[in-house]
């Protein structure tokens, strides 16, 4: 594949990811998310259990900046904290029962959305790509570093 092609591909699944997520958001009427407080959302689902020092490393964000996010999803309900039964210093995080269903919501919301845009050929290729797509997403969560 051309660096050109690739450049495309990257441009149209932004695009199509941020307008996804905007859309869906709207669809289901919750509140727009910060872009810090929603990556780290993100970082949370993808290593439940994990401190805010890991989120931090994990994002390469300062931990002062990943305590602040984490603090304004704590008051949102949509982050739970425990602590470390291991470690009684330690805070450990994980998605509350609301960002669960706030993520199923969006995610049947972003399905839905995709349905209404996809012509015939258009959903058939989709289908095809959609391991590929699929292990591209799991490389990004799994080493947020690789994105860099």
């Amino acid at each position: 594949m051309t660096d050109s092609e690739l450049r495309t591909i990257a441009t149209a699944v932004h695009v199509l990811s941020r307008s996804l997520h905007r859309r869906g958001v709207a669809q289901v009427g919750l509140d727009v998310l910060p872009p810090s407080e929603s990556e780290v959302l993100q970082q949370i689902g993808a290593r439940p259990g994990s401190s805010v020092s890991e989120v931090a490393r994990a994002l390469r964000l300062q931990t002062s900046n990943v305590s602040t996010s984490v603090r304004g999803l704590v008051a949102r309900g949509l982050v739970d904290r425990t602590t470390d039964p291991d470690d009684q210093r330690r805070t450990l995080l994980w998605h509350s029962p609301d960002a669960v269903r706030h993520r199923e919501m969006l995610e049947k919301a972003w399905a839905a959305i995709l349905a209404d845009l996809l012509s015939g050929d258009d959903e058939a290729l989709l289908r095809a790509a959609a391991p590929a797509i699929e292990r591209l997403a799991r490389a990004v969560t799994a080493d947020p570093a690789r994105t860099l």
